[in-house]
């Protein structure tokens, strides 16, 4: 079914690019000589292309993954976050912070692209949902608790009403329209597909207003200690 679902999203792929090319030809050549209805609609035709083109990549990265063969390795867990932060949170905007807390040794056996979803993916999360005319602060923490890797991240974002907790995680599933929020809804999914992979369990704690606190923890299973020696 995956594996239909990537072939699905190549062949989506070639339709759209079409559209937003001749759309993209229109408002550069032909813009003046439209109504300004007509090219209010051609606004309208390019910004549901994005939102297309979003919808489809989305589904091939959930594809991908859930077709991902685990592969373990010792992963360093201040060095992988602070690569991945410094990769691709180094400009925020204005008055938006990003903390983040590891054990310099520690080092847990994991496959990098999973964790990477995992982290990427909660970040983003609590990144966008921000209230309204207040910066994002979003605060990461890894530890380890009777020989899991806790991973915590939390925000003080617009939350998550408790009704809702369930329905978050599933694929596409948004609680906003994309004129307030931007995004596909598939964060979540992804995340939890992700942890799944990796035997753990994901718990949230959030109320609407209140921000949100995603709690990962995941198993060790290849025998080492957290400082990456052997038992």
């Amino acid at each position: 079914m995956h594996l239909q679902i990537r072939r699905m999203c190549h062949d989506l792929n070639a339709p759209i690019r079409a559209i937003h090319g001749f759309a993209d030809i229109l408002q550069r050549r032909e813009a003046d000589q439209l109504s300004e209805r007509g090219n209010m609609y051609l606004q309208r035709m390019v910004a549901a292309t994005h939102t297309m083109e979003l919808i489809v990549s989305r589904l091939h990265q959930y594809a991908r993954l859930a077709t991902h063969t685990v592969k373990l390795k010792p992963v360093s867990i201040a060095q992988f976050t602070g690569e991945i932060i410094s990769a691709h949170y180094r400009n925020l905007p204005a008055g938006a912070s990003l903390q983040w807390q590891a054990e310099q040794s520690l080092v847990w056996p994991s496959d990098p692209l999973l964790l990477e979803t995992i982290l990427r993916e909660l970040v983003e999360n609590a990144l966008l949902y921000t209230k309204a005319g207040f910066p994002a602060k979003v605060d990461i923490a890894w530890s380890v608790e009777q020989d899991r890797l806790v991973l915590t991240v939390s925000d003080e974002g617009i939350g998550i009403d408790p009704e809702y907790h369930q329905r978050v995680f599933d694929l596409f599933e948004r609680l906003h329209g994309r004129d307030q929020y931007e995004g596909a809804g598939a964060g979540l999914t992804m995340v939890l597909m992700a942890v799944s992979l990796l035997g753990g369990t994901i718990a949230l704690a959030s109320a609407a207003g209140l921000g949100t606190t995603v709690q990962i923890s995941l198993p060790r299973t290849d025998g080492t200690r957290p400082d990456g020696t052997n038992e």
